[in-house]
């Protein structure tokens, strides 16, 4: 047996009780989103556990050992002289607030939503067959939708729309467009409520997803917006959309060399593909040695975008990270793309590539 080095088995030991620390505060966060405990928290400002639970009419027993967790686990402060808890302007931005770019409790969403999937992927780790996500479940979908929704609801009609050549013009005299992978149809609800003269297909194999996006647009009240399952209706193959849309879709799906074929196929000659995929590095070392959240990364793709791509038997699986720049070029010239353009859009978690024929 190795001899051991003290120092770094305790740091080692350090790290996985932070490791799993982290693992139950993916729960507790969901409960405290869940329960309204974060907005409460922040809506009623410092307060005694009594105090917040009569607020939400909750137990006060159950308030305070979550106050406990919450103010060990570094979310929520406490002030020892007045004995009272309190959430931090910058816990808002990323607990509660959805019109923050630093909102992230969707992330707990989907942390929870894959944690029984384990069992699965004993048996994926063996079959090479992976989960497709709605295998998951409408959790999964429904965090999935929460983490992208700031990108989606603030900034991509006024701010990633402009960059593409005359698209703004087009769609308010009246255009076509396919969201493909649409999730719960954030995209597609913010460009059909600012384009009511064209028309908007959202396409996802999910149908989980699907009746996400069917609530939410019912709920926005739009009818310029049709939702399509690809499996039941394939996509057009011939010249249909002004603009084609994919909002971190393509490392997702197994067989991305085909979706790419399509989306050629289906775009106008002088239309556009706008597609968002995750930032990364070309290699796994670059990766390592560079990335602030590779871990991160790596981790959600075990759980759930490597398992979606590897859901078929032949299934690429690209993975979270696998949809490079480099290999995005590749693969869209060999589908028949002309041009390629990496947008000058800020976004510390995608790049944005502009296709066209």
């Amino acid at each position: 047996m190795s001899d051991i080095n003290q120092k770094k088995l305790e740091g080692f030991v350090k790290q996985t009780g932070g490791m799993v620390a982290a693992g139950f505060n993916c729960a507790i966060s969901v409960l405290g989103d869940r329960l309204g405990l974060f907005k409460g928290l922040w809506d009623h400002g410092p307060c005694t556990s009594e105090q917040l639970a009569q607020a939400l009419s909750l137990h006060e027993r159950w308030v305070r050992e979550w106050l406990y967790h919450q103010t060990c686990i570094g979310q929520v402060d406490f002030s020892d002289e007045a004995a009272m808890f309190s959430l931090s302007p910058e816990a808002h931005a990323v607990l509660v607030d959805q019109s923050h770019p630093a909102f992230l409790m969707g992330g707990y969403d989907s942390a929870l939503a894959v944690f029984p999937a384990v069992e699965k992927l004993e048996q994926s780790f063996r079959s090479g067959i992976g989960m497709s996500y709605d295998d998951h479940g409408p959790n999964c979908a429904c965090g999935i939708e929460r983490m992208g929704a700031f990108t989606n609801q603030y900034q991509l009609v006024p701010e990633l729309l402009p960059l593409v050549p005359g698209m703004t013009e087009r769609l308010t005299a009246g255009g076509v467009v396919a969201d493909v992978g649409c999730g719960g149809a954030i995209s597609t609800i913010a460009m059909a409520q600012a384009f009511p003269n064209s028309q908007f297909i959202g396409y996802d194999t999910s149908e989980n997803a699907l009746d996400r996006a069917r609530a939410n647009v019912a709920e926005a009240r739009l009818t310029n917006i049709r939702l399509v399952n690809p499996f039941e209706e394939a996509m057009p193959s011939a010249d249909t959309f002004d603009l084609v849309t994919t909002f971190d879709v393509i490392h997702d799906t197994p067989y991305p060399d085909a979706l790419i074929a399509d989306i050629h196929a289906c775009l106008k000659q002088d239309g556009y593909w706008l597609c968002e995929d995750i930032r990364g590095f070309e290699s796994f070392q670059e990766n390592l040695r560079n990335h602030p959240i590779a871990g991160l990364l790596y981790g959600f793709s075990v759980m759930v975008c490597m398992n979606s791509g590897m859901s078929t038997a032949d299934g690429a699986g690209l993975g979270t990270l696998g949809f490079t720049h480099d290999l995005a070029k590749e693969m869209t010239a060999a589908a028949g793309f002309t041009g390629f353009l990496q947008l000058p859009f800020e976004n510390t978690m995608n790049n944005y590539y502009l296709l066209s024929k």
